[in-house]
């Protein structure tokens, strides 16, 4: 008679230990965002020098440019390339961008670039690269 509930009460700890291993704790999984502020250049996979394109999206139209003029995109880089950017370790959530850039060499995509978000990390809202987005889209043909 006793048998049985010692079986059941050893069944149902096995049953919650495996249940609670299962369990992953979504905090320990979460990569830790570095917050040290650092140049938008050492996000780049390689030389930000090599870009030889950018892919610019308007957030408000949806309408994209291509710039591949060298001087305009050498020019573009050398104004971006020391912009000091700042991880954001608490981002708020928000929907839609200002503008969406992409860096290319030789047509493959390096980095994407928003005010609020480098490469699917946040940083802080950058008004000086926003500026600067605005004024390439502006001048792209």
């Amino acid at each position: 008679m006793k048998k049985k509930p010692l079986l059941l009460l050893s069944l149902i700890t096995i049953l919650l230990l495996l249940c609670s291993g299962c369990n992953k704790d979504s905090s320990s999984n979460k990569e830790v965002i570095d917050s040290s502020p650092r140049e938008l250049q050492a996000f780049y996979p390689g030389d930000i020098t090599k870009v030889d394109a950018i892919k610019i999206v308007s957030g408000s139209d949806g309408i994209p440019k291509t710039i591949s003029d060298p001087t305009q995109v050498k020019n573009w880089i050398e104004h971006i390339r020391h912009l000091t950017v700042v991880p954001d370790i608490n981002p708020q959530d928000s929907s839609g961008v200002l503008f969406h850039v992409t860096l290319l060499e030789q047509k493959q995509e390096k980095l994407n670039v928003t005010p609020t978000n480098i490469d699917h990390t946040p940083i802080k809202p950058n008004t000086q690269l926003a500026e600067l987005m605005k004024e390439l889209y502006g001048n792209a043909d």
